[in-house]
């Protein structure tokens, strides 16, 4: 860790043992559903702050790690679901590449 930086993973647990779970899990849906918003802003072209969808990001990023924390995914389960997700979307692309070429 670089000076000034923060143990992030420090700060996520003391934040799950305050607030407890369910708080911190209803935290993360609202956050979810601001991305959302964020998103559908871009999409339609609507005039937002410039990092408002970076910063909405970083929330939901930071709401993935509580997530993970709270319910005991160990970052290698996280992976290995990530991997099969990207497999998983590689094969599709796959197969509509040989359907429509």
């Amino acid at each position: 860790m670089r000076d000034g930086q923060v143990d992030r993973r420090a700060v996520w647990r003391k934040s799950v043992e305050r607030f407890g779970r369910d708080k911190q899990s209803i935290v993360c849906m609202e956050e979810c559903a601001e991305l959302i918003q964020a998103v559908s802003k871009r999409l339609r072209g609507r005039p937002d702050s410039e990092h408002n969808l970076a910063e909405e990001m970083a929330d939901v990023t930071i709401c993935l790690k509580l997530l993970q924390i709270m319910y005991d995914i160990t970052d290698d389960e996280l992976d290995e679901w990530v991997e099969r997700k990207t497999m998983r979307q590689k094969q599709r692309m796959e197969h509509d590449v040989r359907k429509t070429g």
